[in-house]
């Protein structure tokens, strides 16, 4: 079941990941920088509505995981038909805010010179619609995943982004306007929901129209949920503040390229999340009792989000102008955004190897060190942040994050390693540096290769090659593969 799962998220994380970031020039192209800077906005305003979940989702997740008998089950139902009722009534609130609010951000906000002031405030307003529609779709993500149907949720979401990401370039081809894009956003995100919730309703028998409204059933996880909220809302702060800061500080031009930079980073933690999806079940089930029961899940988890995502954290930082070159001829390729796509990509690869600690955790149901991290994380961030886009603009914003990341990955996480899972720090953080200097070596072998008069399609095989060959160093450098190895030579010599 884990290795379906896994594949199953792989095989959805790639396609959604790889729609999101192709079709972007697309969207330059008919839409132009300073939309693009709004549809990057957009992302960041989906992850502060997401705050107002106040830790339900996780816990509904959670609870279904364990569900494992009949009353449980109901239980859980019940929790999922008063979630969404109240999610329904938190987007009825946002969507009157937002008529309130979009001509202060249309106006006053945003440094906009091409795009009239009426277009951005009614592209706001379905801004703030989209989010919330994808906040009611998490819900019932996270649901499919409490459930185990993984394989059938990466079908669904692949769906909808095909129609969400592909399928708007010949709409917005024939109307070139960024309120139609995100029109077009929020009908697909609708019908994503529709669907999942729909699925939920098969599995657990919750039915989809009702009045059922349990208010014990929230609050009795009100503790929990809560501390998942703080942790999302700190969360949401430390990986969001540097875009709401830049952008009233930068043009939204500039801003938008600062996004496509941030944007080609971000594939990183995508890439992690199959992993810690797939183990979350697992780490949920194996948490009840002794956390050192954990601890076989978790080492396996840390290899494989390591051998995943510190060789691509690796091309984007030895060579950042090639992946920029081979990801649209028309995209800005300049030392800024090179150095942004650097300090972002390893931040994120940090960020993401530290973010199977949180999963412990959350399994455990004991996110009281969470917090107190997350605190000290922002008031470290936020304002390294502000001093840095005030001094060096975007560059030094991208320099305060690639800090925190290193933070988490060398600090953070042998604090929760000793409080948790006591006894492997010293294994964990010794495979990490393996792997790392294993694909840093094969990485600048092939730096020093010139490859400035070279055809796109010559850049993907280089790159393909590097990251092939930098793969191949992070597996020979793991245990598993090690003892794989060893298992295949032992039944070669005796047969």
């Amino acid at each position: 079941m884990l290795r379906r799962s896994l594949l199953a998220n792989y095989a959805g994380q790639i396609a959604t990941v790889a729609l999101g970031i192709v079709m972007v020039p697309a969207y330059v192209r008919y839409l132009g920088v300073e939309a693009y800077g709004l549809i990057a906005l957009n992302a960041a305003l989906q992850a502060w509505v997401q705050i107002l979940d106040l830790g339900l989702s996780p816990t509904l997740c959670r609870e279904l995981a364990r569900a494992q008998d009949e009353a449980s089950r109901k239980e859980a139902s019940v929790l999922l038909q008063s979630l969404e009722k109240f999610v329904a009534a938190m987007c009825t609130l946002l969507f009157v805010l937002s008529l309130l609010v979009a001509p202060f951000f249309a106006k006053d906000w945003l440094h906009a010179a091409g795009l009239p002031a009426h277009e951005i405030e009614s592209a706001f307003v379905l801004m703030v619609l989209t989010a919330s529609s994808r906040w009611l779709s998490s819900v019932y993500r996270a649901g499919m995943v409490g459930i185990d149907r993984q394989a059938t949720l990466n079908g669904v979401v692949v769906g909808f982004a095909v129609i969400r990401a592909a399928l708007v370039v010949p709409v917005i081809a024939r109307w070139p306007q960024i309120d139609v894009f995100f029109l077009w956003q929020l009908g697909a995100i609708a019908g994503e929901s529709l669907v999942m919730r729909l699925l939920l309703a098969r599995v657990i028998k919750a039915p989809l129209l009702t009045r059922t409204f349990s208010r014990a059933a929230l609050s009795a996880r009100a503790r929990l949920s809560l501390s998942i909220a703080f942790s999302a809302l700190v969360w949401a702060t430390t990986t969001q503040i540097d875009k709401v800061i830049l952008s009233k500080v930068l043009s939204l031009q500039a801003f938008g390229v600062f996004s496509m930079a941030t944007l080609l980073a971000s594939g990183i933690l995508l890439l992690a999340n199959p992993v810690q999806q797939a183990f979350i079940p697992r780490f949920a089930a194996n948490g009840v009792g002794d956390s050192r029961n954990i601890i076989p899940s978790y080492l396996l988890a840390s290899e494989i989000t390591m051998i995943v995502v510190i060789p691509a954290a690796m091309i984007f930082a030895i060579a950042p102008d090639l992946v920029l070159r081979l990801w649209s001829a028309s995209a800005p390729s300049t030392p800024e955004a090179w150095r942004v796509l650097q300090c972002y990509a390893i931040g994120n690869a940090c960020s993401a190897i530290a973010e199977l600690a949180f999963l412990v955790q959350c399994a455990q149901g004991n996110l009281s060190l969470q917090i107190k991290g997350n605190v000290a994380f922002l008031v470290i961030l936020v304002p390294a942040v502000f001093l840095g886009s005030l001094n060096n603009g975007a560059v030094g914003v991208a320099y305060a994050w690639l800090a925190l990341g290193l933070f988490r990955v060398l600090v953070w996480v042998s604090i929760v390693h000793r409080k948790f899972l006591p006894g492997i720090n010293v294994r964990w953080y010794r495979d990490m540096v393996a792997r790392t200097v294993a694909t840093g070596l094969v990485g600048f072998a092939f730096h020093y290769t010139t490859l400035l008069r070279a055809s796109r399609t010559q850049i993907f095989v280089f790159l393909l090659l590097m990251w092939l060959s930098m793969m191949v160093a992070a597996v020979a450098v793991s245990p598993i593969s090690q003892r794989k190895a060893r298992s295949l030579a032992g039944r070669l010599v005796f047969n």
